[in-house]
């Protein structure tokens, strides 16, 4: 196990200090040639996107040697500013980190430079030894970035996917049904609003019928009803989702959605926008590995749980990559104002990513 000195502590707070002051929400090209130029002893290539991202050709760093088959990958665009007051530089509350990115992932890549830098001191004689991927576009629906990783990835078997999981280590990932309701009613005079049904009191009551049919909340993404003008509005529209289940049917949830939809007092369209099934990511080999390099570091056994949100592991997961998603940090407060990491945390990443590089270089059964 590895001893964090405050010297070590300090460096990763810098690190993730410079890291928060380069934006990465619409343009990930600055903080990538940063990576490039901060982590010159690996020899990266771009993997140029070649569709354009926001208006702008952006690409993933990759190091993938063929004798790396364990990747480690995390994404570098946060998701923008918000409402968060001065999301580019950093601030130090107590022993909370605060900015943009903090905990989606620059805590995260912070404590992986710092890792790399040490283990390239400790053992200047042997290869960083995983594979390496700093992909884009994670936070748009779209994920370009780890889509297109897996065009050259042949050589990967196994990855952990950094995202801020509390430090459980997650094998497995929820699934999501998101889709559109579109409740249409007739108008009228705002003056006369009793005598007609408002949709987007509809909206919620329809909402209400799904959770209570499904057995589980709906999230609502984003909600549109309303008129400038004194009239009750013709129709509501709301986009929301559920999540889906281990061993779940994905048609069970659809057909209840259209029963309920043909049932509703006034018309009502459902619209599915993005179906993700619940996955098992991980095998027993990755699971074991990181396991034991959590156990080795911080002299305890690590708590397993389920990814509640999509990340990129679900694309390694079409080219049958068996991946972990892991990382300390709380997801709950990831794209907020309260955006943070703690320097506890950091430490934990850092040693646990360091046991888990020694305990790769030691022969494998």
């Amino acid at each position: 196990m590895i001893n964090i000195t405050n010297d070590i502590l300090e460096k990763a707070i810098k690190e993730l200090e410079i890291l928060v002051s380069i934006p990465s929400y619409e343009d990930c090209t600055q903080i990538q040639e940063y990576l490039i130029n901060r982590l010159n002893y690996i020899p990266f290539e771009k993997q140029y996107i070649p569709k354009k991202i926001n208006g702008k050709q952006q690409y993933n760093l990759v190091y993938l040697p063929k004798s790396k088959p364990i990747l480690i990958n995390t994404h570098t665009d946060t998701v923008p500013p918000i409402d968060m007051k001065e999301p580019f530089k950093l601030k130090k509350e107590k022993n909370k980190l605060i900015g943009r990115g903090t905990a989606d992932t620059k805590g995260l890549i912070a404590s992986l430079i710092i890792t790399l830098d040490l283990f390239r001191e400790h053992f200047p004689d042997k290869e960083i030894p995983v594979s390496l991927a700093f992909t884009v576009d994670e936070e748009n629906h779209t994920a370009l970035g780890s889509l297109e990783l897996l065009k050259i990835a042949d050589n990967i078997t196994h990855a952990i996917v950094l995202e801020p999981t509390y430090g459980n280590i997650c094998t497995k990932q929820m699934g999501t049904y998101e889709f559109e309701i579109n409740v249409n009613t007739p108008s009228c005079h705002a003056s006369e609003f009793e005598k007609f049904d408002n949709p987007a009191k509809e909206a919620f009551k329809f909402i209400n019928n799904i959770e209570n049919t499904l057995n589980r909340p709906v999230n609502i993404i984003n909600f549109q009803s309303g008129w400038e003008y004194y009239a009750i509005p013709k129709d509501a529209k709301v986009l929301a989702e559920v999540k889906v289940f281990e061993g779940e049917d994905i048609s069970v949830i659809e057909n209840n959605l259209k029963n309920l939809a043909t049932n509703h007092k006034h018309n009502v369209e459902i619209t599915p926008v993005d179906v993700e099934n619940f996955l098992n990511l991980a095998d027993e080999k990755i699971t074991n590995l990181l396991s034991l390099a959590y156990e080795k570091a911080l002299n305890k056994k690590p708590n397993y749980g389920i990814m509640p949100s999509w990340t990129d592991a679900s694309n390694l997961y079409k080219k049958n990559i068996k991946s972990v998603v892991f990382g300390f940090s709380s997801l709950q407060d990831a794209h907020t104002e309260r955006e943070y990491i703690t320097t506890e945390e950091i430490e934990k990443m850092i040693k646990i990513l360091y046991s888990f590089f020694s305990i790769l270089i030691q022969p494998q059964p």
